[in-house]
C-alpha cells in the first residue's frame, strides 16, 4: 500500500482488507449461523444439492483467492444478501479489480451456495472487525485513512502523561 497526502476511497477499501486478520475460530463460529427463515428456500436446497459441500468449499476459495470477503460482506444486510440494486450502490466505489470478480460470483454462483457464503463472511467480517476496532460497522465513505506510522513498531508517538502535584 502506498501512502499519500490524498488518500482516495478506494484506498480504504485496501486499507480495510489490509487490517483483515484471519482466524479459524471466527470460520467455525460462522458455519454455525442459520441463514434466515426469509431464505429457507436455499437451505431446503443445500440439504437436497449431493455437491453442496463441495461447490461451497470451491466457491470458498474463490472469494478468498480474490480477497472478497469484504465486498461480499458489504452485499448484506444483517447476514442477507440485498437486491442488486442496493449492492450495486453498497460496492461502487469499490475498486475495479475487486469488482470483476465479484460480478463473476454473482453470476455463476449458485443461489443456495451465494447465500450461505454470503451468510458466512458477514458474520467472519463483522466479528473480526468487532474485535479489532470495537465496532463491527464499517462503509469506505466513513472510513478513516490509515496514518504510514500508526502499525510501525520503530515509531511510536510520544505519550505524555501529566500528573498534577500542586493542590
Amino acid at each position: 500500500m502506498k501512502f499519500n497526502d490524498n488518500p482516495t476511497i478506494q484506498d480504504a477499501w485496501w486499507d480495510e482488507l489490509e487490517r483483515y486478520e484471519y482466524d479459524d475460530c471466527d470460520f467455525f463460529t460462522a458455519k454455525c449461523a442459520e441463514l434466515a427463515d426469509e431464505l429457507d428456500l436455499f437451505r431446503v436446497q443445500a440439504l437436497t444439492d449431493p455437491d453442496f459441500h463441495q461447490l461451497l468449499d470451491e466457491w470458498d476459495e474463490y472469494i478468498l483467492s480474490k480477497m472478497l470477503w469484504l465486498a461480499l460482506e458489504q452485499c448484506c444486510h444483517e447476514g442477507m444478501l440485498l437486491p442488486m440494486g442496493q449492492r450495486e450502490l453498497r460496492v461502487k466505489s469499490c475498486p475495479e479489480e475487486l469488482l470483476v470478480s465479484l460480478r463473476y460470483f454473482f453470476g455463476n454462483c449458485p443461489n443456495h451456495i451465494k447465500h450461505h457464503l454470503a451468510l458466512r463472511y458477514w458474520v467472519v467480517m463483522r466479528m473480526e472487525r468487532a474485535r479489532r476496532t470495537g465496532s463491527p460497522e464499517w462503509r469506505p465513505e466513513t472510513a478513516e485513512p490509515r496514518s504510514p506510522f500508526k502499525d510501525t513498531v520503530f515509531f511510536q508517538p510520544p505519550k505524555l502523561t501529566v500528573r498534577k502535584y500542586t493542590g
